[in-house]
């Protein structure tokens, strides 16, 4: 069997056990619940922007934010060019991928470590190459978060488009896009969750590290945004991001949906570099494991 046939054989079984599982229901249903309530607070933010500025058109709406921009950076195309972005849309996004590290961090503690513990994983990896059987398990959990989030986006957009805040046209664009980016993350997330549970036999240890190693991985962002604010309010110039920055895949985001295509292409270039080089070294690791 080819290791490409290895993969997809691994990867659907993944995808299989997490949807049947009693875990993976549970944060299923509590998933939904909270991008339904989640997209009325998105859409409730918009109508209260609006509401603020005296508009009552999108048209209205989109030129006032477009002047705005424009006044703030000084930049007159990359106004014209933000303005159109929905603003509820955005909004979710934004809050998707906040949250994403948390439900792969939840679905993904365990996908080596579990069978690792029990041995379950010797049935595998007799059967496949060790190489196969991690990139398997790595590509079915990022395909379980990329199906979960396209999810959540549809919700999202059926509360936007109903509220009549975005068009069916900006649905397919804007949602497509904005659903790409947070799958691209969440790529990111996966590769540190699945190396970090191939390294251990006991799934508790394994979600404290995942934890903990997404912490240290958010401190990164947080302290590279608080100083480039800073830095911002003090010169009235804001910065590009630190080298650090670099190490939180949640900051590419801004980059990802920047109307150049060089600028998007770098950042979905780094993001996949970094799932291949997570996936190169974990399937290195995990094949000197004695399992």
């Amino acid at each position: 069997m080819s290791p490409a046939a290895e993969i997809q054989l691994i990867a659907l079984r993944e995808l299989r056990r997490s949807v049947r599982s009693v875990k993976g229901i549970i944060l299923g249903v509590l998933t939904l619940l909270g991008a339904i309530v989640t997209s009325l607070v998105c859409v409730w933010i918009e109508g209260d922007d609006r509401a603020k500025a005296g508009v009552g058109s999108t048209a209205a709406y989109i030129d006032l934010k477009r002047q705005a921009l424009e006044k703030a950076t000084g930049d007159a195309s990359f106004a014209s060019y933000a303005a159109t972005i929905p603003s509820s849309l955005l909004i979710f996004l934004k809050i998707t991928i906040w949250l994403g590290p948390l439900l792969i961090a939840l679905l993904g503690f365990d996908i080596i470590s579990g069978e690792t513990q029990h041995r379950s994983v010797r049935f595998w990896t007799v059967r496949s190459r060790r190489a196969s059987y991690f990139t398997g398990k790595l590509v079915g959990l990022w395909a379980l978060v990329g199906l979960i989030t396209l999810v959540l986006d549809l919700i999202a957009g059926g509360v936007a488009t109903a509220r009549g805040y975005v068009t069916v046209g900006q649905l397919f664009t804007w949602g497509l896009r904005f659903w790409l980016v947070a799958f691209v993350i969440a790529g990111a997330w996966a590769a540190v969750a699945t190396f970090i549970s191939s390294l251990f036999k006991t799934p508790i240890l394994s979600l404290l590290t995942t934890f903990a190693t997404f912490f240290v991985m958010w401190l990164f962002g947080l302290g590279g945004f608080i100083a480039r604010i800073r830095e911002g309010l003090a010169s009235g110039v804001m910065k590009d991001m630190s080298w650090y920055e670099y190490l939180y895949p949640n900051a590419y985001d801004t980059m990802m949906l920047a109307p150049h295509a060089g600028r998007v292409a770098l950042a979905h270039g780094i993001l996949l570099g970094f799932v291949l080089a997570l996936t190169a070294a974990g399937a290195l690791v995990f094949a000197r494991r004695d399992v």
